[in-house]
């Protein structure tokens, strides 16, 4: 008989752990060899017991998921991790992507999706839910496009975004308004966008609104 696929079970919701519980020990290779109801009690257990895989929720008390990914895989790099998700940003899953976690799925993922994902990245492949693969590529390719602008094109997008208009973005920069136009041109067929509202909601959620002007880079 092959080895079981031994999984901890690191969520602070009883029920929802439960109902996870349920779908995985309904699979013969599957062993659930803990739950933590935080993320101290988390690393305890991976310390402990050395699990394949952790399901873990992002929302944990005493230590919060973010935490307790740094400190599995910087000390227990061969245990896998699934993110479970309820409403987090796709900037958040970026960011537990960018950690080394090796799969995301959302809390409403179906009994076969999730029992597959478990078994891809024990594997050693990456599992992302199929609700969330659409919406992470979106942001991934937002990420890619801000890559490509400009210093100077970055601002503009900035300042265009907070309301200024073109002679006022100009004199901010110290440029002319012929060369904010252009820029403005310039990063819009970059960025695959027709209007000043496309640019306001790029600049939001690329994070350009966020940093001060003398920031960007």
């Amino acid at each position: 008989m092959s080895e079981k696929i031994t999984i901890l079970l690191a969520e602070d919701h009883g029920l929802v752990r439960a109902g996870f519980k349920s779908i995985l020990q309904s699979e013969a290779d599957f062993s659930v060899v803990g739950e933590a109801e935080d993320g101290l009690e988390c690393l305890e257990i991976v310390r402990a017991k050395s699990p394949m895989v952790v399901l873990l929720d992002l929302s944990m008390p005493k230590l919060s998921g973010l935490n307790a990914i740094s400190h599995i895989k910087k000390r227990y790099n061969e245990t896998k991790i699934i993110v479970l998700t309820a409403a987090e940003t796709p900037s958040v899953w970026t960011e537990v992507l960018d950690l080394g976690v090796n799969g995301i799925a959302m809390k409403s993922v179906s009994q076969k999706e999730l029992v597959s994902g478990v078994r891809k990245v024990v594997a050693g492949d990456m599992f992302i839910h199929s609700e969330i693969q659409p919406i992470l590529d979106a942001e991934l390719d937002k990420l890619s496009n801000n890559k490509k602008l400009s210093v100077r094109e970055k601002q503009v997008v900035k300042l265009v975004a907070e309301g200024y208009k073109t002679k006022e973005i100009a004199d901010m920069l110290e440029i002319s308004d012929r060369t904010v136009s252009k820029h403005r041109e310039n990063l819009m067929t970059k960025m695959g966008v027709t209007s000043t509202a496309e640019i306001t909601n790029y600049a939001n959620e690329s994070g350009l609104t966020k940093v001060r002007l003398e920031e960007i880079e």
